[in-house]
């Protein structure tokens, strides 16, 4: 199967002797080490001891000073993590380092309350605490404040979000509702990635990449000074993923071809922080997919073939913040998004969103006393279907949300009790104003132990095709059920769809056991009500293009129920070279149809998430420049998708033989050629395997 990569495109018009479709390792690796010897002696050094101060960092600090980790998620104002009111979980950049991560989905894997899963190759599903899906729609998730989340679907399409992961200074992720910051759709979680000010990777850093799956991968960063207060970084990637098999060993056809690059620019002057970012990206992903045809029933009424989905997209952050000297800020965001999808199965997708914030702090006694906000987003896109399996209507709208905010502490009791009480109003065109309050405390009983409780009220508001969509589902073959004809079933909507509504009661614990050893727990139960159902609304004959009968089912929200459970994460420094990680989480969801329900198919999300998971993460640096790192991972079953339990073994050895060079083998799902880990809920895509994968990796910093 021929096509013309982000890659080769680019390649074509910049470097037209450049026409092979990878470079060789062997050849990649003379071009790093002719550029590392070449750059002047005095930059060199400088992007040296840069690089290696960043590297040492994270691994100089104890137990108790990665609590000290300032977060900004969950009052969009700096907060010691150990302080936080809610299930948090941050991913440090050592941690990034550390692990056998190739992208961002992967980095999520050993979160605690974080359903993750591989759908084939490039496509993922992830969740926090069940109710997963291609496009889990109950997450919300940005990226330097960006926000990630598509508004044609809900969910977040992962094959297309991406960084150079060296350059991620931390990912902040908290399980449970952050609506009263960050608005709709915050429902069951919140992950913010956040990436590196310009002042911190002075200087370069080349890295390339080598084996069976990740097939061929190499990025490259430099950056300087800009005059006496600014810096400034520039960035490119390259990814190249082969396609995984079906359980029968043939290929799947869902390879991932991807190109992107992008800059940062900060300036600091005193207390006043500007920044100005952006980033281009081109990718080109493959799949099985089938689709309804009452044509050919040979095939069982549908039409399967190999599917190529072209993305391409372009952002731009423009920030500016200032801290005055009382404690208290001052701060805007503008950002804009633009994205494109071109495929067989949706047709031609585009997509500019324009987003203005403004958030004002107020202190006591140099200590975030009061927040409060507002901001406008505008969305404007356009979906042209090519195929009658999926239709949007109408194929071009405009989308217009307005919010506001505010939070205050009160501090009770000299301080050891903490109330935060919080609300978010919004407005948006298909159900008019949502409010979503909450109220947190925190009670310090003494230093170290800290316990947390939170109860609050999130919507997940209706994406564009749940107030004007049509889909094609599937077709059931003759029966007599069916008088002997094929039945088509066929999803609509009438513009009356809902908002999802979710009331969350959490309580934690989280204490600093000793200077080595410390715990963090989690209970929640969630009531969830007006979630999506599917109602039959009638059953017709039509006569084209065969005789065939039409069952068409509504969406509506008559399905309610709760989910409840609990997430434990231990972390201890075993020695100063070696540090243990271990997490255990446990979810049981029961839905039920309301009164005059029809539901059949949306009840059963209960079972597309599993009961329990377990991972355990060892770090090891046995020997000056050497790193060993082990992880394991248990998934339970996925009862939905007659998936089975499973373990996953990953391990990295590195070596750094210098403080520019370093060598790293790495070997994902060691001891097993393959297992499934989840079906997409919504298309007809084939279930692919999860491979055995090893790679080797080489990074020079200069």
């Amino acid at each position: 199967m021929s096509r013309d990569t982000p890659r080769s495109l680019l390649w074509r018009k910049i470097w037209p002797s450049v026409t092979r479709p990878r470079i060789n390792l062997v050849k990649g690796l003379c071009i790093l080490v002719f550029l590392l010897f070449n750059v002047p002696a005095q930059a060199q050094a400088q992007a040296q001891a840069q690089a290696q101060e960043n590297i040492d960092f994270l691994k100089s600090l104890s137990l108790q000073q990665l609590a000290n980790i300032e977060v900004t998620i969950t009052s969009k104002t700096p907060q010691r993590a150990a302080d936080v009111a809610a299930a948090l979980y941050v991913i440090t950049s050592d941690d990034i380092h550390r692990s056998t991560a190739t992208s961002i989905p992967e980095l999520l894997r050993t979160v605690p309350g974080l359903n993750v899963a591989k759908i084939d190759a490039n496509k993922w599903a992830i969740s926090a605490r069940g109710l997963n899906g291609r496009f889990a729609n109950k997450l919300l998730v940005m990226m330097d404040g960006r926000t990630l989340y598509t508004p044609l679907f809900g969910g977040v399409y992962w094959e297309v979000q991406d960084t150079l992961l060296e350059d991620i200074e931390r990912i902040e992720i908290v399980r449970g509702p952050g609506v009263a910051v960050w608005g709709a759709n915050a429902v069951n979680g919140v992950i913010n990635i956040i990436t590196k000010r310009a002042d911190k990777t002075h200087g370069g850093l080349i890295y390339a990449l080598t084996g069976d799956e990740e097939s061929t991968s190499g990025g490259m960063r430099y950056g300087g000074s800009l005059g006496e207060s600014g810096d400034y970084r520039i960035y490119g990637k390259y990814n190249k993923r082969d396609e995984a098999v079906f359980a029968n060993g043939e290929d799947a056809s869902d390879e991932m071809d991807s190109l992107r690059g992008g800059f940062r620019m900060d300036w600091q002057n005193g207390d006043t922080l500007s920044t100005l970012q952006g980033d281009l990206y081109s990718s080109n992903v493959g799949e099985r997919i089938s689709v309804p045809n009452l044509l050919n029933p040979a095939n069982g009424y549908k039409d399967s073939f190999d599917n190529d989905i072209n993305y391409a997209g372009a952002n731009l952050i423009a920030r500016w913040r200032r801290d005055d000297a009382s404690g208290g800020s001052e701060a805007w965001q503008f950002f804009y998004d633009h994205t494109k999808r071109d495929d067989h199965t949706l047709g031609n997708y585009n997509r500019d969103t324009y987003d203005l914030e403004y958030q004002r702090g107020h202190s006591r006694s140099g200590r975030q006393q009061l927040i409060w906000g507002m901001g406008y987003r505008f969305i404007r896109d356009e979906l042209r279907s090519s195929s009658g399996f999926a239709v949007v209507r109408p194929a071009r709208n405009k989308d217009e949300l307005l919010s506001a905010f505010l939070q205050s502490d009160i501090y009770l009791f000299d301080d050891e009790i903490v109330v935060t009480l919080g609300a978010r109003v919004e407005h948006n065109q298909y159900t008019g104003i949502e409010v979503q309050p909450s109220i947190r405390a925190r009670w310090q009983v003494k230093p170290g132990v800290l316990w947390w409780a939170a109860v609050s009220r999130a919507v997940r508001t209706p994406s564009r095709i749940d107030h004007g969509g049509t889909t094609s589902f599937g077709i059931i073959p003759p029966s007599p059920a069916t008088m002997g004809l094929p039945l088509e079933l066929v999803g609509t909507q009438d513009g009356k769809f809902d908002s999802e509504t979710v009331l969350a009661y959490e309580l934690g614990y989280r204490q600093q056991l000793t200077e080595s050893l410390s715990i963090d727990v989690t209970t929640f139960f969630m009531d969830y009500d007006d979630l999506r159902s599917g109602e039959t609304i009638g059953t017709v004959f039509h006569s084209s293009p065969v005789p065939h009968l039409e069952s068409t089912f509504i969406s509506d929200n008559k399905v309610a129920g709760d989910s409840y459970g609990f997430e434990i994460a231990v972390q201890s420094q075993i020695t100063d070279w070696w540090r243990m990680r271990a997490n255990w989480s446990f979810l049981q969801t029961d839905l039920h149809i309301t009164s005059g329900s029809t539901d059949t198919a949306f009840v059963r999300q209960e079972d597309e998430a599993p009961n329990q998971q377990f991972n355990f993460i060892s770090s090891m640096s046995p020997a000056p420049g050497m790193e060993f790192d082990f992880t394991v991972r248990y998934v339970d079953q996925v009862k939905g998708f007659d998936i089975d339990e499973y373990v996953a073994v990953d391990t990295r050895l590195s070596w750094r033989f210098s403080k520019q060079v370093e060598l790293s083998l790495v070997g994902q799902n060691l001891f097993d050629s393959g297992h499934p880990e989840y079906l997409d809920n919504i298309f007809d895509v084939s279930e692919s395997e999860v491979e055995r994968s090893i790679y080797a990796r080489i990074e020079l910093n200069f």
